[in-house]
């Protein structure tokens, strides 16, 4: 819910690694001691906040600013209060290619009502349009503000509420699924939250990979798509449907492909859903990041309280990669010098010896002695020398080497 940037008071790896927001070159800068907007002054004691990301953590002191984004070519500013980094840790911050976090939920999120940027938005509509681009198409995530973005969507969006009783508190942009089904197993029943209406509660968010929900609930769902882990049955698994509350007992249902709530590698296949343990004062919370996100493009209007679905245009496919070069073979030589080197008979004695089955590594380093290889005509082996030299390109080898050889060999 909050925007946060590291400034020039922290002088840790991870910010020093970043471009740095620099107050004191900012004449719209005011430094505030806590979250009620209360200005930093000699008898006042100012706060600080911790906030953990993931495995990391990162400490800032509140700030208040003019924040400018871009958009159709021109600038549009809004005053919010946000937070300074002051110190972080290690990890992750050192290795993320991007200088700070832009938070685009609402107040409920925020440190205030002062920090959240959608809230505090005056310049334009209360909207944002979010495309998540595919890891596998030539085409790079989009954000833009203050306009519905249908072009960059195969058809027109449809709208869904978002609860503001769930979200004021918490924040989350919310929605309601009733529930989720498959043309195999009918309805899944795992929004029953044994309510006369019962919703499972789904925060939508472009910051998730995943999609993540009550450990309870995953793992039932993982049970009925039973995904084997070797890809054996991937061909055969069913289109997800996740069936969503639009209101006035109307049901929009958002459906995915095995190819988008599967993950298929090297190693296996492995369902995108995780669990999201949460504390037992907590309600049970469900979160839709890029699985859903990167086939549907969405909208999130504040004015309308209501988030909008579209199937995203994705661009062309990539080019699969080039594969690199076949490594050469290795010479077929006698390396003598290495024998040698090492207190060892030189290959032909090696060989003769019967060592060559004996000791494999070994042999490697003999290997025309050893029978492993056949040089062709134009090789011979150097005494002395693993190099590989052509009989065209070779001055005095063996008897005096002194003489050197052409540049060219």
């Amino acid at each position: 819910g909050n925007l946060v940037i590291p400034t020039t008071k922290c002088t840790v790896r991870p910010c020093m690694n970043h471009q740095r927001f620099n107050a004191s070159k900012s004449s719209t800068s005011k430094q505030i001691a806590y979250d009620d907007d209360t200005p930093v002054t000699s008898d006042v004691e100012r706060d600080t906040t911790t906030i953990s990301y993931g495995s990391g953590k990162l400490t800032g002191e509140y700030v208040k600013d003019r924040v400018c984004i871009d958009h159709a070519g021109q600038s549009g500013c809004t005053t919010i209060d946000f937070l300074g980094v002051t110190t972080e840790s290690t990890n992750p911050f050192i290795n993320l290619p991007f200088d700070g976090i832009f938070g685009l939920g609402l107040e409920g999120l925020a440190a205030g009502k002062l920090f959240s940027f959608i809230t505090q938005w005056r310049e334009l509509p209360k909207v944002f349009t979010a495309f998540i681009s595919d890891p596998h198409d030539l085409e790079e995530t989009r954000l833009c503000f203050g306009a519905v973005r249908e072009d960059w969507m195969v058809e027109k969006p449809v709208w869904v509420p978002i609860q503001r009783d769930w979200h004021d508190v918490q924040g989350y942009w919310m929605i309601g699924v009733t529930n989720m089904s498959t043309p195999q197993h009918g309805l899944l029943d795992v929004c029953n939250d044994l309510t006369p209406n019962p919703r499972c509660k789904v925060a939508v968010d472009t910051g998730s990979t995943f999609i993540m929900g009550p450990p309870e609930q995953i793992e039932f769902l993982s049970t009925a798509l039973n995904v084997h882990s070797d890809c054996s049955n991937f061909h055969q698994l069913p289109v997800l449907a996740i069936n969503v509350d639009a209101g006035s007992g109307k049901i929009v249902p958002l459906t995915l492909e095995p190819a988008a709530y599967v993950e298929q590698s090297d190693m296996g296949c492995a369902l995108r859903f995780h669990p999201l343990p949460v504390p037992a004062d907590v309600p049970p919370l469900w979160v839709f990041g890029h699985v859903l996100l990167q086939k549907y493009a969405t909208v999130y209007d504040l004015d309308h309280y209501r988030i909008g679905f579209g199937v995203a245009k994705h661009a062309a496919k990539r080019p699969p990669p080039t594969p690199p070069p076949t490594a050469p073979p290795p010479p077929c030589v006698d390396n003598n010098a290495e024998m040698v080197k090492s207190d060892l008979p030189e290959c032909p004695a090696f060989a003769k010896a019967g060592y060559c089955k004996k000791w494999d590594t070994l042999a490697q380093v003999c290997a025309v002695s050893c029978g492993l290889c056949t040089p062709d005509a134009t090789t011979k082996v150097a005494k002395n020398s693993g190099l590989q030299v052509s009989a065209a390109n070779r001055r005095h080898v063996g008897g005096d080497d002194t003489k050197p050889f052409k540049d060219d060999c």
